[in-house]
């Protein structure tokens, strides 16, 4: 299915795109350069597990995916192959393709710890902190494998390029003793005798906002300079980091945005 992009697709056939985003394909060829990524940023803003969207543009793609990317947070899986008349973008959801590197690996599992501790504080704020306990507990696992990681395989191999105490790797390391801080006192406050649910709802809070602001840093600071030294090692090297860093952290990393496990009772 091929669909021509005009000013009026915006409001009257917008919803025709949503409902047959499985199969379409959007042509900005003809779009003026400032208009093209809105549109595209429209056609691919809904992009669902399964769905799979083909863009073709007249310019070469890589800058403009890479923004909308980030503005649909790393959310997107592309493939760019050149075609007559300009290039075929096949754009499909992050979740739906095979991890590309330890640094999408990360971003992934940010968005699975995300979801962990957005579940246990809507259970939390409704006062059920016994449902809470169980999302809170795999929450307090990952992350704690998560930091394991940075800090003991991806760092030492990674970091090196950039040392001293302002370096993202070093400023990264500080948080994570901050977050695993915060942490500690949510388990505390879960393991009192009476736990209670407005003081464990307000540290969970300050642990999301701590760990939302850390994860943008990570990604936007550290990650570029360590996807620049991933590309630098050895393929046998990389190969031998990546499984090691699926192994700890486990298979829960690709699929991030699935349901997460029912809640059950228990302490982290």
């Amino acid at each position: 299915m091929l669909i021509y992009w005009t000013p009026a697709f915006y409001d009257t056939r917008l919803k025709f795109l949503v409902m047959a985003r499985s199969a379409a394909t959007v042509d900005l060829r003809s779009e003026p350069a400032s208009r093209a990524q809105s549109a595209a940023f429209y056609a691919l803003k809904n992009l669902g597990r399964g769905d799979v969207v083909v863009l073709l543009t007249a310019a070469e793609p890589s800058l403009m995916m890479q923004s909308l990317d980030l503005q649909l947070r790393h959310n997107l899986a592309w493939q760019i192959s050149m075609v007559e008349q300009g290039w075929r973008v096949e754009v499909r959801h992050r979740a739906d393709a095979a991890p590309q590197d330890v640094l999408d690996l990360l971003t992934r599992d940010h968005k699975r710890l995300d979801a962990l501790l957005e579940q246990a504080m809507r259970l939390v704020n409704r006062g059920d902190i016994s449902a809470a306990a169980a999302p809170l507990r795999e929450f307090a696992a990952a992350l704690e494998r998560h930091v394991g990681v940075e800090d003991e395989i991806l760092s030492p191999a990674l970091g090196a390029l950039h040392p001293g105490g302002d370096a993202p790797s070093a400023i990264m390391q500080r948080e994570h003793n901050e977050i695993l801080g915060q942490l500690a006192v949510v388990r505390e406050c879960l393991a009192a005798e009476s736990p209670q649910a407005a003081e464990i709802g307000a540290f969970c809070a300050i642990l999301s906002g701590t760990l939302a602001k850390h994860e943008y840093r990570e990604e936007n600071n550290l990650f570029p300079q360590w996807q620049a030294a991933w590309t630098h090692k050895p393929q046998a090297e990389r190969e031998a980091m990546m499984k090691r860093v699926e192994a700890v952290l486990g298979e829960g990393v690709n699929n991030p945005l699935s349901d997460p496990p029912p809640c059950a009772g228990g302490r982290i």
